[in-house]
């Protein structure tokens, strides 16, 4: 159990710690891709308005005011030296929509047909501005035509990829970083929480072995009493109350071992039906009692679990459908194999007025639909709590579900 809690505490508190990790590489990936294209298009914008040509003022500092983007700034400064380190080239549309000049003075890898037809080719897409192969451009209305600037981005997209790749990196480092250091402290972490929950479990173990005493030496002082005064409803009710109470802390010692996640159950290939039958041997009388029909239909298939406790399992659940099963009602028992598993399903009509909305809540401990029927029935609701965790301890998976208003089937699911 510390195990699992453990792994649990280690598994939310990484999980919280990558998405932090994300957000924050994610974030300044993203402020940084925005700042570096917010200066793309600034410069965009002010190789238009100059032409392509740089413009300084007097302090050797060139301005550029105006224009859309970035909304709310007034203008902008940049050193002529920064501004020549782009790559771009310019086009020029007359006012029927032709080029009317290209300028390629300042990149080497395009030629000017080769720039011309890109810069139609953008111009064609009715869109202002955007990215074409490796460059960003911007087309914008001016002397009664239009100028087209494209820049060359793949420096500022290799500069935006490193900044992803070492935040990754770094990421990842810190990530692992955390891991050992959340693991390490773990342990500690949940150690009151463990020692809580051991304490727990080995009081009801105490427990259930201290009862164990008086409620035979009970039971047996009643037997003795029916010997000499004879059977009376008390000592019928005296009996009856007791086996119950036996049963309930045999089922509380059950969940007490099988929440154990670390438990070990010894497995060994055992044919169903075999299991099937050893459990169905001691429900046949009740059942007959209470004219219920016992129809099983398991082949001979192999699986993979320990013998005692799947018996157990299997008992639960004929003893939980002779209880609930209406007089005259029906018990079946079915098993198929499902690829790589062996699946049985044990159906039994019920009282749909006694049928709970979600029947997932059958495995609650201590549940009861309501306390007559629970009291009638003589069971205490933690049986299903038990069988499931009997179940989870085979490494099989125990399911219910409602077939129809007054069937219910509960499917066991277990490896071969």
């Amino acid at each position: 159990m510390i195990g699992t809690l453990q792994k649990r505490f280690v598994i939310t508190a990484m999980t919280a710690i990558t998405v932090l990790i994300l957000v924050i590489v994610l974030a300044t990936g993203g402020l940084y891709t925005y700042n570096v294209y917010k200066n793309v298009r600034w410069m965009a914008e002010m190789l238009t308005d100059n032409d392509g040509l740089p413009q300084p003022g007097e302090d050797g500092v060139m301005e550029h005011g105006g224009g859309k983007f970035p909304k709310g700034e007034g203008k902008r400064r940049l050193t002529v030296d920064n501004a020549l380190s782009y790559r771009f080239f310019l086009v020029r549309f007359d006012e029927e929509g032709g080029i009317s000049s290209t300028d390629v003075s300042r990149i080497y890898s395009v030629t000017e047909d080769e720039a011309a037809a890109m810069a139609q080719e953008a111009a064609e897409g009715g869109s202002t501005s955007g990215i074409k192969e490796r460059f960003f451009y911007y087309i914008k209305e001016k002397d009664g035509g239009r100028t087209a600037v494209f820049i060359d981005v793949s420096a500022q997209t290799a500069s935006i990829v490193n900044l992803f790749v070492i935040s990754l990196a770094i990421a990842a480092v810190c990530w692992l970083l955390m891991l050992l250091l959340v693991a390490a402290l773990s342990r500690r972490t949940i150690a009151p929480i463990a020692d809580n929950m051991k304490r727990q479990r080995q009081f009801v173990t105490n427990a259930g072995h201290e009862l164990k005493t008086p409620l035979a030496i009970i039971l047996a002082n009643t037997e003795a009493l029916e010997l000499y005064n004879g059977q009376s409803k008390w000592t019928a009710n005296i009996k009856a109350q007791t086996v119950r109470l036996s049963e309930l802390m045999q089922n509380l010692l059950t969940l007490s071992k099988m929440d154990e996640a670390d438990v070990n159950l010894p497995m060994e290939q055992i044919d169903i039906a075999d299991l099937i039958d050893m459990a169905e041997s001691d429900y046949e009388e009740p059942a007959r009692g209470k004219n219920i029909e016992i129809v099983c239909n398991v082949p001979h298939l192999d699986v993979c679990g320990n013998r005692g406790s799947l018996i157990q399992l299997f008992g639960i659940l004929f003893d939980n459908a002779v209880k609930y099963t209406p007089e005259g009602g029906k018990i079946s028992v079915t098993a198929y194999r499902d690829g790589r598993s062996v699946v049985l399903e044990q159906s039994n009509t019920i009282d749909p007025k006694q049928a709970a909305e979600d029947p997932g809540i059958y495995f609650d401990r201590f549940y009861r639909q309501d306390s007559s029927r629970t009291q009638k029935g003589g069971g205490y609701g933690i049986g299903l709590s038990a069988a499931k965790a009997i179940a989870a301890a085979n490494r099989a998976d125990l399911s219910v579900r409602y077939k129809d208003e007054d069937t219910i089937v509960f499917k066991v699911k277990m490896m071969v």
